[in-house]
């Protein structure tokens, strides 16, 4: 009878020990294959893998990855209130390398299209832009962000879901859609690169019902291979749909713009092309400017390359008869003389008089 009771009891020891390896891991998410859902409440100084077959909610506040994180294809990551941020620290990196079958999601806890209904509240709270901060990098080691999603992000002081910083950054076939980017009053977008650095990478990305899609600093080039609406209904833009540059620094490097679905907003009361280096622009690509701003050619004309391109153009930001509506107000505004300054010849001192440049004082 003794004999019985022991065995009885290893064996619901057994099952007890194998039911709790199965358990949410409210540790710092390295955990086996086989897991379910993991609630993240410590940083990452380790280097650690997310799998596929796990769902990440992220509870720590101010979460910091502090080593190299991977995440498996197909992984989905959720962010509440009370982890609403990842933040990458000065030795932090992040591996986040989708597939187009499998991307890897960032959403919100309250999103029950990517990993079914985690917070248990049915149809009570739906998601929305702004229900969680953002992911923030750094200048220090290069990340990847490819076939990714990012959803219904932006509640920090700068809009953005996705921040860009620094160097060797790519950030490519992945998806930003009802995210915040700022509103009319700010500069940044939901795909946050005002302080990328020249070996970056935005390619091939979708824009779509987010406030302000994409900001990026004058130090990359930009192709025409990113999309600023939904594919699957084209009539589903972003609020200010353009690409809206950072200005803090003046060209300092030779770059391309080339995308032609949406126009370039340049806000600067003197954003220079700096000696030895040019501004590439490919046909049918379109710059606006806020009032007041201009643009000066330390070198001449020479150094906008293709300036007179077919369909190229140089206009107001509240010109919606090019590439839409990048001022995201309807028809409430219309251009006119004056809007902004123009484009200056530092060499000649004059402003330059091409036949594309429309609504400048000079």
């Amino acid at each position: 009878m003794k004999a019985n009771f022991f065995k009885c009891f290893f064996i619901m020891s057994m099952i007890a020990m194998f039911t709790a390896c199965n358990e949410d891991d409210p540790g710092n998410g390295n955990t086996p294959e086989g897991s379910n859902i993991v609630t993240i409440t410590e940083d990452i100084s380790e280097v650690t893998t997310w799998y596929a077959d796990s769902l990440y909610v992220i509870k720590q506040y101010d979460f910091y990855v502090g080593n190299s994180l991977t995440i498996q294809p197909g992984t989905v990551i959720k962010f509440t209130t009370d982890g609403p941020y990842l933040l990458l620290g000065s030795s932090g990196t992040i591996i986040a390398n989708g597939t187009a079958e499998k991307p890897i999601v960032f959403t919100s806890y309250k999103d029950d299209n990517s990993g079914g209904d985690t917070n248990g509240d049915g149809d009570a709270t739906q998601p929305a832009r702004k229900d969680w901060g953002g992911i923030g990098t750094n200048s220090y080691n290069g990340s990847v962000f490819n076939h990714c999603r990012f959803l219904y992000g932006g509640d920090n002081s700068y809009g953005y879901t996705l921040e860009v910083y620094g160097d060797n950054i790519k950030v490519t076939n992945s998806t930003f859609a009802h995210n915040a980017g700022d509103d009319e009053t700010g500069w940044y977008g939901a795909l946050n690169a005002n302080y990328a650095e020249q070996n970056c990478v935005i390619t091939g990305n979708v824009f779509y019902d987010n406030i302000r899609p994409m900001s990026v600093s004058t130090a990359i080039g930009i192709d025409n291979s990113n999309i600023f609406h939904d594919p699957d209904n084209p009539g589903t833009l972003n609020t200010y749909n353009a690409i809206f540059i950072e200005s803090t620094n003046d060209f300092a490097n030779t770059i391309s713009w080339e995308e032609d679905e949406v126009a370039f907003v340049i806000d600067d009361v003197d954003l220079w092309v700096r000696s030895g280096v040019s501004l590439t622009l490919g046909d049918g690509v379109v710059v606006k400017f806020r009032p007041g701003s201009r643009i000066v050619l330390a070198d001449g004309p020479s150094t906008i390359v293709n300036h007179d391109g077919t369909g190229v153009y140089f206009t107001s930001y509240k010109d919606d008869s090019k590439k839409g509506d990048a001022n995201g107000d309807g028809d409430a505004t219309s251009p006119g003389p004056g809007d902004w300054e123009g484009i200056y010849d530092d060499v000649s001192s004059t402003y330059m008089g091409w036949s594309n440049i429309y609504y400048a004082t000079n």
